[in-house]
C-alpha cells in the first residue's frame, strides 16, 4: 500500500482573521499543506518562524502590519536571507502585474491576488511541489497601455517611492502640483497599479529602469 503524501508545514501571516482561518481549513482539507501557524503581523511572523523550524513555506500578505518595519517586498527579502529553506508565497489583496513580477524577483515562489478563485491555490501548490514558480494567470500580462514610462514619469515615481511627497517633488523640480499629480496618475496608469502601496513596493525596487 503507497504511504501518504507528506503534506508541506506551512505559516500563513494576514492582518484578516477570516483569511487565516479560511485557510487553516482550506489547505488541510484539500490535501494542499498543513497550517503549523496563523499570524496577523511581521513581529509574530518572524517569531513563528524561529519557533517551526520545521515550516517548508509561508502563505504572506504584502501589506502586513509591524512595528519592525519589514512589510511587501522587504519581508520578502528578509525571510529569504534568514530562513532560506522557507519559500514564500504571496496571496495579496494588490492585483497589480508589476507587483507580482517584483515579488517573485526578490525571492518568492508564487503570487496569487485574493480577488481571484481559491482553486488557484490548488494550481500553485501543484507547481510548487515541482519546483517551479506560480504566478496568478490574470497577472502575468501586463494590464497597461504598452507606453513605455517618459524619463520625467520614471523620475517622479522612483522619488514618490523614496518617500517625497507630491508638493516637495514640485519644489524640487521647479514644477506645479498639478503636472507633478498627473505624472503620477499617467504613471500609475502606464504601470497598472492602482495604490500608493503598490507603486511603493515596486520602485523601492529601482525596479522601473527595467520595464
Amino acid at each position: 500500500m503507497p504511504s501518504e503524501k507528506k503534506l508541506p508545514n506551512v505559516i500563513v501571516a494576514d492582518p484578516q482573521p477570516m483569511i487565516g482561518w479560511g485557510l487553516q481549513h482550506y489547505l488541510p482539507e484539500h490535501r494542499l499543506a498543513q497550517v503549523k501557524a496563523f499570524v496577523s503581523d511581521t513581529d509574530s511572523l518572524l517569531e513563528a518562524l524561529n519557533a517551526n523550524p520545521d515550516v517548508d513555506l509561508a502563505i504572506i500578505e504584502l501589506a502586513l502590519p509591524g512595528s519592525r518595519g519589514r512589510d511587501g517586498v522587504h519581508l520578502i527579502e528578509w525571510v529569504r536571507r534568514h530562513h532560506p529553506d522557507v519559500r514564500i508565497l504571496v496571496y495579496s489583496i494588490m492585483g497589480a502585474p508589476l507587483l507580482a513580477a517584483a515579488a517573485v524577483k526578490c525571492g518568492a515562489v508564487g503570487y496569487i491576488c485574493k480577488r481571484h478563485s481559491l482553486n488557484l491555490l490548488d494550481e500553485a501548490f501543484a507547481r510548487l511541489a515541482k519546483g517551479e514558480t506560480y504566478i496568478d494567470p490574470m497577472l502575468r500580462q501586463p494590464r497597461h497601455t504598452g507606453r513605455p514610462l517618459s524619463p520625467t514619469e520614471i523620475d517622479i515615481i522612483r522619488r514618490l517611492a523614496h518617500g517625497a511627497t507630491v508638493g516637495e517633488i514640485a519644489e524640487r523640480t521647479n514644477r506645479s502640483v498639478s503636472t507633478i499629480s498627473t505624472h503620477k496618475r499617467n504613471a500609475m496608469l502606464k504601470l497598472g497599479l492602482n495604490t500608493d502601496a503598490q507603486l511603493v513596493a515596486v520602485g523601492l525596487l529601482d525596479w522601473l529602469g527595467e520595464i
